[in-house]
């Protein structure tokens, strides 16, 4: 493909969005900047514009699907472009809310300063997940300059909160009314098309100590010491899960199951001058990854039972669940959405296989709340969480193409 094609409104767009620093830092969120520069896009494409925060809705905070954080200045955004009539309807659906810069340094260029280099984008938040935004406004840029007009409505929405497995602005969303008769994720896929994803359960490991140093003949433990068993036992049970998990069809071609991510580690003062001691407690955090049909509580159960059973003092050690388990998600692959995606991408891209994604995402807000068939779709990136992230822009025209694609078979 010619890289000349790319449109250059969809760059500056995207340019715009990844110099806001839309950082999440739960319980707070920064998007209000981002969500301003996209709606003045959307308003000047003649999109109808609504700002919907999460906790205004009257299920905000007693739903359980909620995870309550603060809203202040935190709205979604959903631009609608209103089909004439007797068609099927679409929702296209990404988060503003990004991870924070850290950690640190990055080499290509600094967070929030956009570089184009070598075919790619890199800043923080270009293909986590500003390019998918992107990408659905594009597309409905490009149908309206072709005179194209859609029977069914098209449904751009830019949710807040999603990152740290909050999905609140996404189930903000379901849960006010705005569905649809087919849900697209724009998350990075790599041009897979995705009815089904993982779960995400993020759990901490916990143990205590006294501190002090062992100069006088006392007996002092050193959690430094418990943690580095516990990442051990951990390593055995992410082994163990990848072997023993049954591994649904969808992910077949996966060269990983379902992992245990090891984030976090803490063991002592980690600055620097910090006081000489044994450390007075340590932690880690994990991710846990799931398939759809598992379930928090036997998660945390089989979590539990492994390693208790091994780790040397299982009553000193305190196992937590946090944020709230992002449930997988799944559509059934045969869904004409689905098929019809898959096509529209497959005349670009050799790379749009129907399969499951291995990264967790508020797809089940859809699913499960909006009872919306959907899929993950979106470009190719890397570095997702890290220094240097980047998105490929090749891949952002095969993504725009098969959206624009998807919307005419799909919507009429």
């Amino acid at each position: 493909m010619n890289m000349e094609n790319r449109g250059a409104q969809m760059l500056s767009l995207l340019e715009a969005l990844v110099r806001c620093p839309t950082e999440n830092h739960p319980p707070r969120g920064n998007e209000a900047p981002g969500q301003a520069v996209l709606r003045a896009a959307y308003e000047a494409m003649g999109l109808e514009t609504r700002m919907l925060c999460p906790a205004d809705l009257p299920e905000y905070p007693a739903h359980p699907a909620f995870l309550p954080r603060d809203f202040a200045g935190r709205e979604n955004l959903v631009g609608t472009w209103r089909g004439e009539g007797g068609g099927r309807s679409v929702l296209l659906t990404g988060h503003m809310d990004v991870v924070p810069k850290e950690p640190m340094p990055w080499t290509v260029t600094q967070p929030f300063e956009p570089l184009i280099q070598a075919g790619r984008m890199y800043g923080r938040g270009t293909a986590d997940m500003k390019a998918g935004l992107v990408c659905a406004a594009e597309a409905v840029r490009r149908l309206q300059e072709e005179g194209f007009r859609p029977k069914g409505d098209v449904i751009l929405e830019s949710v807040v909160d999603e990152e740290y497995a909050g999905a609140n602005g996404t189930v903000a969303g379901r849960l006010a009314g705005i569905n649809a008769d087919f849900g697209i994720v724009l998350e990075a896929s790599g041009l897979n098309v995705c009815p089904a994803c993982v779960g995400g359960l993020v759990v901490t490991l916990r143990v205590q100590g006294v501190a002090g140093m062992p100069y006088t003949g006392e007996e002092i433990g050193n959690p430094a010491v418990d943690i580095a068993e516990l990442i051990w036992l951990i390593q055995q049970f992410s082994e163990k899960r990848m072997a023993e998990a049954p591994k649904p069809k969808l992910w077949d071609g996966t060269v990983q199951g379902a992992q245990v991510v090891i984030t976090k580690v803490k063991a002592g003062e980690c600055f620097e001058h910090g006081q000489l001691s044994a450390p007075i407690d340590a932690w880690m955090e994990i991710v846990m990854q799931s398939y759809p049909g598992e379930e928090e509580e036997d998660l945390l159960k089989d979590l539990d039972n492994f390693v208790r059973v091994r780790y040397h003092d299982p009553k000193g050690l305190e196992i937590r669940r946090e944020y709230r388990y992002c449930r997988p998600a799944a559509t059934d692959p045969m869904h004409p959405g689905v098929q019809t995606l898959a096509r529209c991408a497959g005349a670009y891209t050799d790379r749009a296989r129907v399969c499951g994604a291995m990264f967790s995402c508020d797809m089940f807000a859809l699913t499960e709340l909006g009872n919306i068939p959907s899929v993950i779709f979106g470009p190719i990136g890397a570095r997702l969480h890290a220094p240097d992230e980047w998105v490929d822009l090749e891949s952002m025209e095969v993504c725009v193409r098969s959206l624009m694609d998807f919307i005419r078979a799909w919507c009429g």
